[in-house]
């Protein structure tokens, strides 16, 4: 079997841009009820300590993230606020009008990095991680999406 030049040059830069690629997978859970275990629902133990339920579905990933914020947080670990796509804004609006005192659970790459109370609507589509982030996990997200205020500038996913 021959393979033409372009074909081959051009698997070859796939596999170079793939490599490049930082992993990322970061889901927003909704908390959910012990009644909905084990189909809709997984338990766990949130930051806190606290055992509860959350939701297999998430409410958003990392697909409805437009930009990202990060800052320092007071306990010396980092933080960052996501800004989510207009999709992803009225889930969490709709989500947040409905389940107050309720929690969400952020996690990133398979760890949870916070835990976060639903206390009023949110309306402006950002979620706060206030704290939590190691310096890695932000070059990882800063690589990912753009930062807020530079949201022109194209990245690839």
């Amino acid at each position: 079997m021959k393979f033409s030049r372009p074909l081959i040059a051009a698997a070859a830069l796939a596999c170079v841009a793939g490599a490049k690629k930082p992993t990322i997978d970061l889901r927003v859970h909704a908390e959910g009820t012990e009644a909905e275990a084990p189909t809709f629902a997984i338990p766990a133990t949130l930051l806190n300590g606290r055992p509860a339920f959350l939701q297999r579905m998430p409410l958003a990933t990392q697909s409805e993230i437009e930009a990202i914020y990060p800052f320092a947080a007071a306990d010396g670990s980092q933080g960052v606020y996501l800004k989510l796509d207009q999709h992803g804004s009225r889930l969490l609006q709709q989500h947040s009008m409905s389940q107050q005192g309720k929690m969400l659970a952020v996690m990133l790459n398979g760890r949870m990095v916070s835990n976060l109370l639903v206390d009023r609507p949110i309306a402006d589509g950002i979620v706060a991680v206030p704290r939590g982030l190691t310096p890695e996990d932000i070059a990882v997200l800063t690589s990912a999406f753009p930062v807020l205020g530079q949201e022109g500038t194209k990245i690839k996913r």
